[in-house]
């Protein structure tokens, strides 16, 4: 069902006009939200046969907001007090194509415009097309008049803004946009006839102000947009000019001019890939080699460094995997990625490229080495052979001085933190990381926790330059499965789970001295990779601690039992004292595992209220912790619940998105 939500302000003759539109049409949830105190306004709403609420509101944001939080169908439609719907097929034409094409958000059309000074005018979306990138500084690429839009859409988006007072729909557009969320174009007829008394109308000069504000504060002020409005500002002004002087008829010929022009070309567009056969058939509308998003890119090629990615992957490996995976699928063709992986190159035989020496894992310093001078080297030369307009690169690593655009991606500034844990690598992050920061486009941070550090160390960089998104699970993997598979292969039950590398900064010694305090408490399983010199000295403490017994060394469980293995914990806990996002947590709280986190770094921004902290140099503070998890079900229980939903939050799908946008807004 469709709700067509009115907004009101004084205006009984424009809300009549409105609502009489709507008369005769079935199948649709009427909602009417008036912020004025008209009395011929309420008792016409007193009889009404639809949702009304006559309350003072804030502006048409808020009204707006409310109208959408008391809409109970599953899409909404925003038809201002004073428009008229022309077109009642649209909406049961718009319904059929959403609920058979889940990869859309909205349907859009063309609007009849009541212009002051060249009468009626059809005008035209800017950019129809889902395969084209809006060019929003032009303005509006949809009118949201005619727009049917799910309602779950809002959830990404979030609500219409109160401190923009008119171009609040331009600034909810810019949010679609970076969300990846795309939309199709109905182009039979117009739907609508727009009311051009409206205050968008009479105050151009402040939707100019208000647009710039919004592409501003969304990160969507590229050269283009700039371009865009700088172009329409002065349009603006040419108009008013001609106005002052007399020639308005002369305008208004233009005016219809220039958008009879609009309105041909998007017809042609139209029937050259037959939109209008596609609308009557049930069946998804974009075809499966293309993705209704960054698809307007078609003749740009980008480079993925994927030197990083390996048979055992943890940590950085598996953040480039996901993504880079994600990036190939969507760009068949347009990407190469360069990595020695036997994974990928089964996966996209005709993307990769083999030109890449086959790096040893677990990295030394000898493989770190190589892999470095080839990138100067080898990968400088590739993005050359290749022809490449973009070179993107997950980890800390890319080409100094680069010729082409280039993206690179900072975790965490650990060899500062830990320089005798890595030795070889202060140099490269003293020295080296810094030139590479000022040569690359964008520098991608996985938390602000990061962003910060960067700035701090580096203060030479502006922020602008640095982005956050953050990191993933896949949630596909990554949920509740307790099958016993873990009981039965490792003989453990109603354990305390830890997840990591076992190195100094990941304070496991901490949790055993811990776990000794807890004389009751349960088996403590440790996983990851084991680094032999300090397992040893773990073990012995563990040994001098007298719970030996107790602690079970897994070493690198392979991937597809990790979901058993936070699923069938009591309990998760990560005491690490340095992380520069904490992707463990994050995969404990997908499964539903119990999370007991430190309060170090990053990890109060990325666990949330999903998560129960502590001190993690606090040895009877994390023993307290880890007492109230094993021995109350009800904690315990909340904790469990808690974590699902906070971990949608931090999906591939979404960095993937962001990341596709940074590479649209740098590419444009």
């Amino acid at each position: 069902m469709i709700s067509i939500i009115t907004v009101t302000y004084n205006n009984f003759d424009d809300l009549h006009r409105t609502l009489n539109s709507l008369e005769k049409v079935d199948g649709i949830e009427k909602v009417v939200v008036n912020g004025g105190d008209c009395a011929k306004t309420k008792e016409y709403l007193s009889d009404f046969d639809g949702i009304a609420i006559s309350e003072p509101d804030k502006g048409i944001s808020d009204a707006f907001n409310k109208g959408v939080s008391i809409a109970n169908g599953d899409n909404v439609m925003f038809l201002n007090s004073g428009d008229v719907l022309l077109s009642p097929d649209y909406l049961q034409e718009a319904e059929k194509i959403i609920k058979f094409n889940p990869e859309i958000s909205f349907v859009h059309s063309d609007l009849v415009f009541e212009d002051r000074i060249s009468g009626d005018i059809r005008l035209t979306a800017l950019q129809p097309f889902f395969f084209k990138a809006p060019p929003l500084g032009r303005g509006m690429p949809y009118h949201h008049q005619s727009m049917i839009v799910r309602k779950k859409v809002f959830e990404k988006t979030g609500s219409f803004k109160l401190r923009y007072k008119i171009s609040m729909d331009f600034d909810w557009v810019c949010r679609l946009h970076k969300n990846g969320l795309g939309g199709f174009y109905w182009n039979k007829e117009p739907v609508v006839k727009m009311d051009g008394g409206g205050i968008s109308a009479l105050k151009e000069h402040l939707v100019i102000w208000e647009s710039l504000q919004a592409l501003k504060e969304n990160h969507l002020l590229t050269s283009k947009n700039l371009y865009g409005i700088s172009v329409r500002t002065l349009f603006y002004f040419a108009r008013r000019m001609m106005e002052l002087l007399g020639m308005a008829e002369i305008l208004g010929k233009l005016k219809k001019e220039k958008h009879k022009l609009l309105w041909q070309r998007s017809r042609a567009m139209a029937i050259k890939h037959n939109f209008s056969a596609i609308l009557t058939e049930q069946k998804s509308i974009f075809p499966a080699a293309l993705s209704p998003n960054w698809n307007h890119l078609p003749q740009k090629r980008i480079g993925l460094n994927g030197l990083l990615i390996h048979e055992y992957p943890t940590g950085l490996s598996r953040y480039s995997y996901e993504l880079i995976r994600r990036i190939m699928s969507h760009l068949r063709g347009r990407s190469i990625a360069y990595s020695a992986s036997p994974e990928l190159s089964m996966e996209f035989p005709e993307s990769t490229t083999g030109a890449v020496p086959p790096f040893r894992y677990p990295a030394n310093f000898r493989s770190n080495s190589i892999r470095l001078s080839w990138e100067q080297v080898g990968l400088r030369y590739a993005c050359f052979k290749d022809k490449l307009d973009l070179l993107y690169s997950p980890i800390a690593e890319g080409i100094l001085f680069p010729r082409l655009p280039q993206i690179i991606t900072i975790h965490d500034l650990l060899p500062f933190h830990y320089p005798s844990l890595l030795p070889r690598w202060v140099p490269y992050y003293e020295y080296f990381l810094p030139s590479i920061i000022k040569g690359s486009t964008a520098v991608v941070c996985v938390s602000e926790f990061t962003r910060q550090e960067v700035l701090d160390r580096y203060s030479s960089i502006p922020d602008e330059k640095l982005i956050v998104i953050h990191g993933g699970v896949d949630l596909e993997r990554f949920r509740p499965c307790s099958t016993g598979v873990i009981e039965k292969k490792y003989k453990l039950k109603d354990y305390l789970l830890c997840v990591g590398e076992v190195r100094p900064y990941k304070n496991l010694e901490s949790v055993l001295r811990a776990l000794a305090l807890c004389p009751d408490g349960p088996q403590l399983a440790i996983s990851g990779k084991i680094f032999g010199e300090h397992k040893t000295k773990l073990e012995n403490l563990a040994s001098s601690l007298k719970i030996e017994n107790r602690v079970v060394w897994l070493g690198y469980v392979p991937d597809d039992l990790l979901p058993n293995l936070y699923s069938e914990a009591m309990a998760f806990i990560f005491p690490s004292l340095y992380e520069g996002f904490g992707l463990p947590i994050i995969e404990a709280m997908a499964c539903g595992c119990p999370t007991l986190s430190s309060n170090r770094c990053s990890l109060p921004e990325i666990g949330g209220e999903a998560c129960h902290f502590f001190n993690p140099t606090d040895i009877s503070e994390m023993a307290e912790s880890i007492r109230k998890v094993c021995e109350d079900s009800e904690f315990r229980h909340t904790l469990g619940k808690r974590g699902p939903d906070h971990a949608k939050k931090f999906n591939w799908d979404s960095s993937f998105k962001s990341h596709m946008d940074l590479f649209e807004t740098i590419l444009n």
